[in-house]
């Protein structure tokens, strides 16, 4: 076989790209369609000079929404773009009433749930070109439920020019036409007062029995108006509606839409707006939210972020390992080194590909799946630190991983070749390790990769073991780089032992995060069962015969059900957020005190963490447990909340998912009665950021 770099590089980059040439469809989830649109007219014919109504119905999978002419909060409204004939003319967007949507994190939208349609006023020319009309229309949506997918689709309706109109879709729009705001009228007077950071409506006239609401429109760009307060009637029955906002309202008028209902009865709307001549033309929303990331850009975020996840304090001692196995591989036959290389990014590739497989399957079973999962659960972070623990005895020589190799079977000789099934299984194991950690970068691909449909998250997790894999890929396709690596000798018997220390080290680590998370009893249990199996791994290492490897087995899975089966779920204690003495006063992080704290118009600061997160520890004691963070909390009165993500806590995870974030670490800023305007910090924080951004917000 001719060995040929380049070649193998081509292929190599060949089949990463492979997959870009399938083309990701964003309205479609693990097979279901999210939004289905149509276009619909409520006439038969075009008649010249003659303004009709076509209408875009939305169909909505349950459980999932789209926004209104403004979001709130979050979220962002339909757009329609129109190809229409030559003459044509279309109007603005005619939005039916949304329904206002409270969501964990005092988060309040306007959403679409169900179905919806959207109705848009066309005048044709007075000359009508041709036999008919085909009227096309490019439609843009973002469609969410615990995760947001933006959505696209090219809709058409041909109608006749010839021949008299007749009504059409009579029924169907009746039906929105019906929920529309009117212009105008409406059982009640309004008193608008604008001040210097609310602007109150007095709404006299509604019977008290009536139910009201208020759905702001922002005024302009710089205006962003927060959720509004509708009071009790007065003895006269008038109400004042208060919304809260942030920037500069000067010559803007404020507009929206009044509700009222009665009872069971159908709510009523009326558009309107401190200035009297404002018509529903000029009720368009100010300005859109940005659009959201493309899917070129997350991939090379992906690949960096992979990347540099061999940085991350979580993968460095397998990296170790890994650049020891280069040493010894020093000298062999370049086929031999490069294929070896393959095999550790085969093992790489194998374990991101079945953790999006993982995450396609729970999603399609309604369940969601988070970065670092296997250290949620107890029982797979047992499994993780008994792997270790075997790690570090192999290099201590209790015993030999030959798994498939054909090399020598004696650890003594410095010149072991390692097999191809051990590279692969040490690709596995860094990547493995290497999920406690979310490098920078890393957040918010992780946090669009977990919310799109099946190819697109086979893709990203694809990109991100390219990322990984590729200075060992490197490294192995030009094994002539090795001569800068310390040559073989006696000294590499020591330093395999002594990164059999740091592998105890990482097993204490990780004995220590499940100690904290499931107590005391639980450390007892697994501790014992790594007992029994270095009992077995001794074994294993003098007796090589079928006797030995069925009592090893033995051991091991007795040890198991004995030790740890039913034992390691009770007594979870993570979550406490008590300060050291001196140190930052942490509060348990709940929706209801995150609520409590906004509503009181306080700055608020959240740590979201766990016991496995080595850069969770990193940032907390290198940045914000340092003395000008902890002045700065103090001196600007921060509320400080620390969310204990060590085991999967599902509202801390619904709030991760709604910054976008599917691990941590994470750090979110409220500024003070800005609750509309969180700040999400990198994953990496330092000092002089963390402050700036203080300093910016809380004066």
């Amino acid at each position: 076989m001719n060995y040929n770099p380049a070649s193998r590089l081509l292929s190599f980059a060949f089949a990463l790209l492979l997959p870009l040439v399938a083309p990701a469809s964003a309205q479609v989830f693990h097979g279901v369609q999210l939004v289905t649109p149509s276009l619909a007219a409520d006439t038969s014919a075009v008649a010249p000079g003659k303004p009709f109504t076509v209408g875009v119905p939305l169909k909505m999978a349950p459980g999932w929404h789209t926004y209104w002419q403004w979001g709130g909060d979050s979220g962002a409204p339909t757009k329609i773009e129109w190809e229409l004939p030559e003459g044509f003319k279309a109007g603005a967007i005619q939005w039916p009433l949304p329904m206002p949507r409270a969501d964990e994190g005092d988060q309040l939208t306007y959403v679409y749930e169900g179905e919806t349609m959207l109705l848009v006023e066309i005048t044709p020319p007075a000359n009508l070109p041709g036999n008919e009309a085909v009227l096309r229309a490019k439609l843009r949506w973002l469609v969410c439920k615990e995760s947001c997918i933006p959505g696209d689709a090219e809709v058409s309706l041909t109608l006749p020019t010839t021949g008299a109109p007749e009504p059409a879709n009579a029924e169907l729009f009746a039906k929105w036409r019906e929920r529309l705001a009117k212009n105008a009228g409406g059982p009640f007077t309004l008193k608008w007062t604008v001040g210097a950071k609310s602007v109150e409506v007095q709404v006299a006239g509604v019977p008290a029995d009536f139910k009201v609401e208020f759905y702001p429109l922002p005024p302009s760009p710089e205006v962003q108006p927060g959720h509004p307060k509708v009071s009790a009637p007065a003895a006269d029955g008038t109400r004042t509606i208060t919304v809260p906002f942030d920037g500069d309202p000067a010559g803007a008028k404020w507009s929206g839409v009044l509700v009222t209902q009665k009872a069971d009865a159908p709510r009523e709307g009326w558009l309107v707006s401190s200035d009297a001549r404002a018509t529903a033309a000029a009720m368009q929303p100010a300005a859109a939210l940005p659009a959201p990331p493309s899917l070129l850009h997350i991939l090379w975020l992906a690949f960096l972020g992979g990347l540099i996840l061999n940085l991350m304090p979580c993968v460095l001692p397998v990296i170790a390992l890994k650049i020891f196995g280069f040493i010894q591989q020093a000298g062999e036959a370049p086929e031999r080194v490069f294929r070896l290389g393959l095999a550790f990014v085969a093992g790489v590739f194998t374990f991101f590909l079945a953790l999006a497989a993982l995450v396609v399957g729970f999603e399609a079973a309604g369940h969601g799946l988070n970065w670092g999962f296997q250290f949620q659960n107890p029982y797979l972070l047992a499994g993780l630190i008994a792997l270790v623990f075997v790690f570090a005895l192999s290099m201590f020589g209790v015993f030999e991983i030959t798994i498939g190799s054909g090399a020598a079977t004696s650890m003594d000789k410095l010149a072991h070749r390692e097999g191809y099934a051990g590279a692969f299984t040490h690709g596995l194991f860094t990547t493995l390790l290497g999920t406690s950690c979310t490098a920078p970068l890393l957040g918010p691909v992780l946090g669009f990769a977990f919310a799109q449909p099946a190819q697109v998250v086979f893709l990203v997790f694809a990109v991100l073991a390219a990322g990984m894999s590729l200075p060992y890929f490197l490294l192995t396709w030009q094994p002539a780089w090795m001569r800068f690596l310390p040559k073989p000798g006696a000294w590499m018997e020591r330093m395999k032992q002594f990164m059999g220390f740091i592998l105890l080290a990482v097993v204490i680590w990780l004995l220590g995060v499940l100690g904290q998370s499931r107590g005391i009893e639980a450390l007892v249990a697994v501790s014992s069962f790594l007992l029994v199996v270095a009992v077995a791994a001794w074994i294993y290492g003098f007796a090589r015969n079928a006797i030995a490897s069925v009592l090893v087995l033995g051991l091991i899975a007795g040890a198991w059900l004995f030790f740890l089966n039913g034992k390691l779920e009770a007594s979870a204690q993570s979550g406490s957020a008590t300060a050291e003495s001196g140190g930052i006063p942490w509060q348990p992080f709940t929706p209801a005190a995150l609520t409590a704290a906004i509503g009181r118009g306080d700055a608020v600061f959240i740590d979201f963490t766990a016991d496995w997160c080595l850069n969770c520890k990193y940032n907390e004691r290198y940045v914000l447990e340092t003395e000008p963070v902890r002045a700065a909390f103090r001196d600007k009165k921060i509320v400080t909340l620390k969310a204990d993500w060590t085991n999967g806590d599902p509202e801390i995870t619904a709030i991760l998912k709604k910054f976008g974030r599917i691990g941590v670490p994470a750090y979110v800023f409220y500024p003070p009665g800005r609750s509309n305007e969180p700040v999400v910090l990198p994953e990496i924080l330092t000092q002089g950021a963390l402050l700036q951004t203080l300093s910016a917000n809380v004066h």
